[in-house]
């Protein structure tokens, strides 16, 4: 029931502007949930697409809280490197090089972790 016509024309258009950005925050979602799966090894993942390398690192700037643990700092590095794989659309990511100095307390040391991979779109 509307009040006038261009009301209800109005009303439509506005349900349909929701409808569509509803639809695509669902997409965004179910992207962002897709999982990656990162191996070592001498082998990379056979039957895929390599769509490029990637790194992930325990540092996103030069303000970085000195004070992580060991811990925290892989999973930083870990999760920068998983969403480095999601921007490229892979869902494999086959880690070439490893930098973990970040696991001893080396006073004045860097404690940075990178890992560099190459991403793989698996099927």
């Amino acid at each position: 029931m509307c009040i006038s016509k261009p009301s209800c024309k109005l009303i439509n258009k506005f349900l349909m502007l929701l409808f569509v950005i509803g639809c695509v925050e669902v997409y965004a979602q179910a992207e962002e949930s897709k999982t990656v799966t990162i191996t070592v090894g001498k082998f990379a993942p056979e039957g895929c697409e390599l769509l490029g390398k990637v790194k992930g690192s325990s540092k996103d700037n030069e303000t970085e809280d000195r004070t992580a643990s060991y811990t925290e700092r892989l999973i930083k590095a870990r999760v920068n490197l998983t969403h480095e794989a999601k921007k490229l659309g892979g869902d494999n990511v086959h880690i070439l090089h490893s930098n973990n100095s970040g696991k001893y307390e080396i006073p004045g040391a860097d404690k940075e972790i990178i890992h560099i991979g190459n991403v793989y779109r698996c099927y």
